[in-house]
């Protein structure tokens, strides 16, 4: 039998820093679901429209992401994250303000939304370059299984709260309430006592451009960044597809209420927490890539989407989306733990922003692609039929994903050399001479 990891006893440090990422996730799906539906159903938003509005805050990765890195890296992360998430929290603010001056409108939600995700970048690349700081090399795939069991446990309570709490005030005043845990991540994030170790100031520090070419190179060089960079960059751009028209499918060919489309994103959510619990499980059984390549499920579940067409749509597609849901958490703790244990501690902001940014950048490709094709088909084959096929095509693109990681180090073999391996960067590279 293969062995994985086992979980330990985590840092003091390390539960005020997954208390305030589980609020940062919980704010993120209130949100993520309660400025697009409001697009849809109070400004009753075109196809196009919706799609804009979802890739608006992805579309900071590719813009932002790579900077972002560079002006990290030896840089203090907790009062990044602090800032980001402040910001996050005032710029979804601004939208019932906006509305209560008579201003809002979708090109509105559209700036606010991409302020947001130039935030959020900020604050998933320095959360995710300061996690090694909290806990040992060994402990990062019980520390990263903890915080994938509290994403998905926020998908599940995040998008039926939100529906709930729109039926309850409205879609625009909802928005202020559903901001709040990210203030509530930012209190949390300053109960995090660890202080970063800083390396020693250069006298002739490098350039961002360099630190960019530097981040890019070390992936590149090394197969199994590259392979999990690339089959992420893959998946992005399917789980951007499925993701801008599953709201549109079940409020306009099903007509679900914002409450039903809650409840559908909810019932999805259950699938990937219990993936997140069986992660560990699923690989220690059948092995790293094994588990990647049984990922691929997520995608090919949305092949059986036409059901719906048929027969008890509103079945057939929570079914799908559970089922579904359930593969994603086991691709993001394994490659993000395989990503963390090959990185050195001076590389990871630089590592780090170089895989979220091309992965990331499919994404809001994927949601733009989907947006239009979604109004191209349905005025020739009708709406339902047109998002069924459009969900089903992004359903084969993220199954497609796993073809590029079947490669990649058994999680076991890696972890133990994870944030202690040594920094493969020369002094010419480090001082920017280029």
């Amino acid at each position: 039998m293969r062995t994985t990891p086992t979980a330990t006893v985590l840092p003091a440090g390390f539960r005020w820093f997954w208390g305030s990422q589980t609020m940062s996730f919980v704010g993120d799906r209130l949100t993520g679901f309660a400025v697009p539906s409001a697009a849809i159903l109070v400004l009753n938003a075109s196809s196009a429209q919706v799609g804009l509005v979802s890739a608006a805050g992805w579309l900071a990765y590719p813009a932002f992401g790579m900077v972002a890195g560079a002006l990290l890296a030896g840089r203090r992360r907790r009062h990044v994250m602090i800032t980001g998430e402040l910001v996050r929290f005032v710029a979804f603010l601004s939208i019932p303000l906006a509305a209560l001056a008579g201003w809002l409108s979708v090109t509105q939600m559209v700036v606010v939304v991409a302020l947001a995700g130039v935030a959020t970048v900020f604050v998933d690349i320095a959360s995710q370059s300061y996690l090694p700081t909290l806990v040992a090399p060994g402990q990062l795939f019980a520390a990263n299984s903890r915080l994938q069991g509290s994403d998905s446990l926020s998908k599940l309570i995040g998008p039926a709260l939100a529906g709930a709490v729109m039926n309850l005030l409205g879609g625009i005043t909802a928005i202020a309430v559903n901001a709040l845990p990210f203030l509530f991540s930012a209190f949390g994030r300053t109960r995090v006592g660890v202080v970063e170790d800083l390396p020693p100031r250069l006298e002739s520090p490098p350039s961002i451009a360099a630190r960019i070419r530097v981040g890019l190179a070390f992936v590149w060089s090394r197969p199994p960044l590259r392979q999990v960079v690339c089959g992420t960059a893959v998946r992005g751009f399917g789980t951007g597809i499925v993701d801008a028209v599953l709201l549109l499918f079940a409020y306009r060919a099903l007509g679900l209420s914002s409450l039903g489309g809650g409840l559908l994103l909810a019932a999805g959510a259950v699938g990937a927490l219990l993936g997140a619990l069986l992660t560990q499980r699923i690989a220690g059984r059948i092995g790293v890539r094994a588990a990647l390549l049984a990922s691929a499920f997520e995608g090919l579940l949305w092949l059986a989407v036409p059901v719906t067409l048929f027969a008890a749509p509103v079945v057939f597609l929570v079914a799908i989306r559970v089922c579904s849901a359930f593969w994603l958490p086991v691709w993001n703790v394994l490659t993000t733990s395989i990503r963390q244990s090959l990185t050195p501690p001076g590389e990871q902001s630089g590592v780090h922003a170089t895989a979220r940014t091309l992965a990331s950048s499919t994404i809001p490709l994927g949601s733009l692609v989907a947006g239009f094709a979604a109004g191209a088909l349905g005025s020739w084959f009708g709406t339902a039929t047109g998002l069924v096929v459009v969900l089903a095509v992004g359903g084969v693109c993220t199954a497609a994903s796993v073809l590029l990681v079947r490669d990649v180090p058994e999680l076991a073999t890696t972890q133990g050399g994870g944030s202690n391996a040594p920094d493969h960067h020369t002094d010419v590279e480090r001082q920017g001479v280029r």
